[in-house]
This record gives structure tokens, sequence and C-alpha cells, in this order.
């Protein structure tokens, strides 16, 4: 994998992670201006409860004067369980957001653990290459030099025994003083041969 793959990758990841974050404030942010809207809602008909309690407390004073005192505490009860249960709902509204911010926070953690773990397998896979890059190196390197020796020896044999022609000063073949001879675990028959 190249360098500009992987940059591309990074970068790639970096822009999820950004559209990621950016999603859940969003979501985040719109749970928020909801249980704000419901609970504003909620102050307001408390507000409204409140005011119709008042009024419907003044009705009740007119109508236990005109004998309806039973009629309007029932009103009052009803009022006040539509305004419990609107509590409740405002309740189970909180949690609901809690729970959405928490699988939100999650989600964001899992994608950048996600992506520190495919860099890092980026990071090894490309340094392994590497490695393996500097040791084809190293052995080309090796085989250059064997071959370029090769370049400078000439390889026989000498009657039967394998001989090299080299450089000046070192024991020689004594048929043929151009070459050296190689000491093998077997020994050469003595019959005299040319070399080449």
């Amino acid at each position: 994998m190249d360098s500009s793959r992987i940059e591309d990758f990074v970068a790639n990841a970096a822009l999820l992670a950004a559209h990621l974050t950016k999603q859940c404030e969003q979501a985040t942010a719109q749970q928020q201006a909801a249980a704000e809207g419901l609970q504003r809602s909620g102050d307001a008909v408390r507000a409204a409860v409140a005011a119709g309690k008042t009024e419907l407390a003044e009705h009740a004073r007119q109508a236990v004067r005109e004998g309806l005192s039973k009629e309007v505490s029932a009103l009052t009860r009803s009022l006040d369980e539509s305004g419990e249960r609107l509590r409740r709902a405002a309740a189970v509204l909180q949690q609901e957001q809690d729970q959405i911010g928490r699988r939100m926070r999650a989600l964001s953690w899992r994608s950048i653990v996600s992506i520190g773990v495919a860099m890092a397998a980026v990071v090894a896979g490309s340094s392994f290459w590497a490695w393996q890059n500097v040791q084809r190196a190293e052995r080309a390197q090796v085989r250059a030099e064997v071959l370029e020796a090769l370049q400078q020896v000439t390889i026989t044999s000498c009657d039967g025994q394998p001989c090299l022609k080299l450089e000046a000063g070192l024991p020689r073949w004594s048929r043929n003083d151009e070459y050296v001879l190689i000491e093998t675990g077997s020994a050469g028959s003595s019959e005299t041969r040319d070399a080449h």
C-alpha cells in the first residue's frame, strides 16, 4: 500500500469520524430542544391547570351556592390527573433522551476505536512491507557482490579436483599456475589433465 493511499484512508477515516460526531451532536441538540419544548409545554399546561383550578375554584364557590359542588370537584380531579399524566410523559421523554445520548457517545467511541485499529493495521502493514523490501534489497546486494566476485574468478577442474583462477601469491596448481587448488573432502586423482 503506497503512502498516498494511506493518506487517503486516514483522511477518509477522519472525515467519517467528524461526520459521525456532527450527527451525534445534532441528534443530542434535537433531543435537548424537544425536551425543552416539552418542558415549556408542561410548564404552560401547569400554568393553565393552575389558572383553571383557580377559575374552577371560583366557579366551585358559585356552584356550591348553586348546589353544583360535586361536579366541580370531579372536573378538578380530572385536570389533576391530566397534569400528572403529562408530567409522567415528560419524565419518560427525558429518560429516552438520556439513553439516546449514551448510545451516541458509545457509537462515537466505537467509531474512534475502529478508526484507531484500522490506522494501526495500516501502519503495521506498511512497516511489514517496508521491512520485506529492506530484506529483498539486502539479498539483492549480496547476490550482486557474489556475481561481481564470480566475474573476477574462473572455476574449473584440475585433474578431477575443483580449482579456481585467482590473484597472484596464492598456492597454485603445479601444472597451470593460473589456478588455485581448493581443498575438498575427497582428494582428486593425480592424473594429468589440462585446465581450460
